[in-house]
């Protein structure tokens, strides 16, 4: 680990700790430094960014001042369990308060816990200190109320981003107006204004930047962080998966190839090409970046969303529409269309392993051809007002893409072995093990059914 500078702490903490101030600094240094250094995944030397450690340090400033100011400790140079455990009760109770008075939202506590563990997580791989953990916890805000979307606002919210910021008519458009238009063109495709021209107005027209967002989202999931981090480099357009690493995924979730249907690969196929001729991404792979050039964060999210609502007449005012709505919908989706399992799969979650115990990983083409059913049902249900998504009608997607092979099933054998306790078994032992070769279709469905059968003894 190489030597840094000291971590410049807040003169309200500065002023607090008083003249243990040089212990104080030295302790939020060596956090700082370890954070950089492997403070993602210690285990594994993987570091946390310069911003990540320094949102870390402003928050563990604040914690120090709510323990001195509060508990007045004899040693101001660290904090202790029982400290943590207080900080976790006063946040709960709201004792603790904003500078403006107000309370803290439950994402903001939860940061503060977060920030508590990581600290602990430090001093527990340093020095051997005991690990701590909050005995309470705090929810993602955003992530736990977030409003769904329904099947029909699914699709006019894609259906909308694809036109989403469209200009006016060049030649219909008076003087006046279209230098207001220019500013915008200059900085959709990143060029001085004075040099915009009538093509540069049709290329800013067509873009397939916000579609091809939207699309993605929809159908992966992916949370603000991930927008963020996405690179070009994560699809794969062979096989038209989203390839997510363990360290680029948003909450530590496992590496996962994520189909897309063949609608949205062919939007982030034109967009990746369409990307390359825009300056402000020049030096980078990042996917998509904003207006401004910079990655898109929650707060430009939402407010992305939220926008395209209006314009496809999506009415949010009495609800919490955010981007994690997106993700809600399609859990919500797939479980409604197919399983709990394949839903589990697609949103990353490493919860009900008993559900994957028994039936499985559900495959990449199985997922793909939910999500092609979902997007026809999403369809159907915005242009057919007498349609129920929720009927026993089957939909079938009408994507060319099934002919490739996703709605094909095979057979093939199966060697299945179960151990079982039996009464009427002619073993000396009270376990048994029962072999059967059975000849099935390799589809989710046939697999589940087989399960079932030998788990019912019924073969």
């Amino acid at each position: 680990m190489t030597d840094k500078s000291d971590v410049e702490i807040t003169s309200k903490l500065h002023d607090t700790v008083g003249e243990q101030v040089d212990g104080t600094v030295r302790e939020l240094s060596e956090f700082r430094d370890w954070m950089e250094d492997k403070g993602k995944y210690p285990d594994r030397g993987v570091p946390l960014s310069q911003e990540s450690s320094g949102n870390y340090i402003s928050r563990i400033d604040q914690v120090f001042r709510f323990v001195i100011d509060n508990l007045d400790p004899a040693d101001k140079t660290r904090l202790t369990h029982d400290q943590a455990d207080w900080i976790i009760k006063a946040l709960n109770r709201d004792w603790i308060l904003r500078q403006d008075g107000d309370e803290y939202s439950e994402n903001g506590k939860r940061k503060f816990s977060n920030t508590l563990n990581k600290y602990f997580d430090w001093r527990h791989d340093q020095f051997g200190d005991d690990q701590w953990r909050p005995r309470i916890k705090f929810s993602d805000g955003e992530h736990e109320s977030a409003d769904k979307l329904n099947f029909k606002e699914r699709w006019l919210v894609r259906e909308t981003a694809k036109d989403y910021g469209s200009l006016p008519s060049y030649y219909e458009t008076s003087e006046e107006k279209r230098e207001k238009i220019n500013s915008l063109v200059a900085q959709r495709i990143g060029k001085p204004k004075d040099e915009i021209t009538r093509k540069d107005w049709e290329r800013a027209d067509s873009s397939t930047k916000v579609a091809s967002l939207i699309a993605v989202a929809l159908e992966t999931g992916i949370i603000p962080i991930e927008v963020e981090r996405a690179k070009t480099t994560w699809y794969d357009r062979e096989r038209n998966v989203l390839k997510i690493t363990k360290e680029e995924s948003g909450k530590d979730r496992p590496s996962t190839e994520l189909p897309l249907t063949e609608e949205t690969g062919e939007l982030l196929v034109e967009w990746i090409q369409e990307r390359r001729y825009y300056e402000k991404y020049d030096d980078t792979d990042l996917l998509w970046l904003n207006q401004d050039g910079n990655s898109y964060d929650s707060k430009n999210l939402c407010y992305l969303l939220r926008r395209l609502c209006e314009e496809a007449g999506i009415d949010h005012e009495n609800r919490k529409i955010v981007w994690y709505s997106l993700r809600h919908n399609l859990g919500q989706s797939m479980e409604e269309t197919e399983d709990l399992s394949q839903a589990k799969d697609q949103l990353r979650h490493d919860h009900i392993e008993t559900t994957k115990n028994t039936y499985g990983e559900s495959s990449i083409e199985s997922r793909r051809y939910t999500l092609e059913k979902i997007s026809e049902t999403a369809r159907r249900t915005a242009e057919d007002p007498d349609f129920n998504p929720y009927g026993d009608e089957d939909v079938t997607p009408t994507s060319e893409s099934q002919n490739n092979g996703s709605t094909q099933s095979t057979s093939r054998e199966v060697d299945t072995t179960v151990s079982a306790s039996r009464d009427d078994t002619s073993s000396s032992t009270p376990s048994s093990t029962k072999h059967i070769d059975v000849v099935i279709d390799d589809t989710q469905d046939a697999k589940v059914d087989i399960t079932r059968q030998i788990l019912a003894d019924d073969i």
